[in-house]
């Protein structure tokens, strides 16, 4: 059988290993995280497919019980909302505003990273036309479009073939 072997952009490339980066530290046994999404699933394994056990709402304190790579067995409330959560849905501290809080303020200081990605408006488009920032707008349309040139399948082949998120040795 042939190996398949994957293009993928060298901006979407980097993007991929950044966001593995940007992973928060780890927690020991007894160590606490929260919750960082509305819906986070806790699930009966440390993988991608396992079938989720529980789920908890968004800030939702949970106890380390245990770790297995980037992975950690965590314990909520109530008791039996205990299963294994991928470190990058959770946080070393209390989130502050909910997920898309972001999308609706107009405070440049409190805008978050999902408003932060949004498409730019006529009036900010107008703003960085008179700053040099045109060329901005064009470089995030170039990386959309090869973004959306790759399907999920390559997506999920590339991190496990290179043990990037979920599939971190």
């Amino acid at each position: 059988m042939k190996p398949i072997i994957l293009r993928i952009p060298p901006a979407v490339a980097a993007l991929l290993a950044l966001a593995v980066t940007l992973l928060p530290a780890s927690p020991g046994p007894g160590g606490e995280v929260w919750s960082k999404h509305v819906d986070t699933s806790l699930l009966a394994e440390p993988r991608p497919l396992a079938p989720p056990v529980a789920s908890i709402g968004f800030a939702q304190k949970l106890t380390v019980v245990g770790a297995q790579g980037a992975w950690l067995q965590v314990q909520g409330e109530p008791a039996s909302a205990r299963g294994w959560v991928f470190q990058g849905n959770v946080a070393v501290e209390k989130p502050s505003l909910p997920p898309a809080a972001g999308w609706t303020t107009v405070d440049a200081s409190a805008t978050d990273t999902v408003a932060a990605a949004r498409p730019l408006t006529p009036a900010a488009a107008d703003y960085a036309a008179r700053h040099d920032g045109a060329g901005a707008e064009a470089d995030i349309d170039w990386l959309d479009a090869r973004a959306a040139a790759l399907s999920p399948a390559q997506i999920v082949e590339y991190m496990q073939a290179n043990g990037k998120g979920e599939y971190q040795p």
